[in-house]
């Protein structure tokens, strides 16, 4: 048996079977090939992610094994086609090596239920956690509030659940949907969109105090905010309920499209009553921006700061991180979907 992170043992696939056959499987794997105990389970938290086509499972197979150096876990990753009966199964399980001693990273498993058990999702996922970790829903799609819907069965199960509404081509459509169906979840939720924009709003309070921005005495404030042509992405909506949220009803905020690809380019801020400007406009093709900040004191020259854009599997691994609400997410939000309606 491998001790590499990214080695799985070698993966069990079942065709028409049941959840115990798959848990068998599960506790086959923990077992070294040369017998002896059992690996030890590393596990930190249950990850379910819901795939939405086909041709989804290997990329987010892929992604799920690469978290085992950040969060081991038991992962189910649920796939509903339209047709066929049944159940069918893939198990696989990597292992790490950590003191010397070699553990199981991820336990995956790729759950294949078909048009006639879908509706008994939620039972046989629930069926294949570990009742001891906290799970975790990766939704990689704006929410479908469909009642009776995937979604809806699978939500439940979760103490935290993670969407992804910048998959979308229509950003302003999925931060609506978002906006509506958050108010109605007990779980914790936040949006791969919104983590995308961390480091938007690192830099922004970097060059601008973000106690500045929030201030009355600071007077209005002017905001402007550059996405790709195709049209306001979720992204470039819920850095502008971010400002919203700071600013209040002082903010007057615009969004323009310009050429690029990033789902946000630019990013201007202006509090004329300080005589502050601030442009940050993103280097394509690099993980920078140039930065201008026009003040008294200073002659507004540019300069290349730090701008990263993490990709999907430092995202998730960084939201699966948190413990607590976010609630400045939770905050830009309704304002996001606000700028959306316009």
């Amino acid at each position: 048996m491998s001790t590499a992170v990214d080695a799985p043992v070698a993966p069990w696939d079942g065709v028409g079977i049941g959840i115990p056959e798959v848990l068998e499987r599960l506790a086959d794997q923990r077992r070294p090939p040369d017998g002896g105990a059992p690996l030890n389970l590393a596990g930190i938290l249950n990850l379910v992610a819901f795939v939405p086509r086909a041709d989804d499972v290997a990329p987010m197979t892929a992604l799920v094994h690469g978290l085992a150096g950040h969060q081991p876990a038991r992962a189910v990753l649920v796939v509903e086609p339209a047709g066929g009966e049944g159940i069918d199964a893939t198990v696989s399980t990597s292992c790490r090596l950590s003191g010397g001693q070699v553990s199981v990273g991820v336990e995956l498993v790729v759950l294949t239920l078909h048009a006639d058990r879908r509706a008994g999702d939620a039972s046989a996922v629930q069926a294949l956690l570990r009742s001891d970790l906290p799970t975790v829903l990766w939704w990689p799609a704006a929410p479908d509030a469909a009642a009776g819907g995937p979604l809806a069965r699978l939500a439940p199960l979760a103490a935290r659940i993670i969407t992804e509404s910048g998959c979308g081509a229509d950003g302003a459509d999925a931060i609506a949907r978002l906006a509506t169906w958050v108010p109605g979840v007990t779980a914790t939720v936040t949006d791969l969109a919104w983590a995308a924009v961390t480091p938007w709003r690192q830099l922004i309070v970097q060059m601008i105090d973000a106690a500045e921005i929030a201030r009355p005495d600071s007077g209005p404030v002017q905001a402007s905010i550059a996405h790709p042509e195709a049209g306001p992405t979720a992204e470039s909506l819920l850095l502008a309920g971010w400002l919203r949220d700071l600013a209040g009803e002082r903010l007057t905020l615009s969004l323009r499209p310009r050429a690029g690809t990033m789902p946000v380019l630019g990013v201007e801020i202006a509090i004329p009553a300080r005589d502050r400007r601030i442009a940050i406009d993103r280097m394509q093709e690099r993980q920078a921006a140039m930065v201008c900040v026009t003040e008294p004191g200073r002659d507004g020259r540019g300069r290349a700061l730090a701008l990263p854009a993490f990709d999907r599997g430092r995202l998730i691994a960084g939201e699966l991180e948190l413990q607590r609400r976010d609630h400045a997410f939770e905050r830009a939000l309704p304002y996001a979907a606000e700028v959306a309606h316009r």
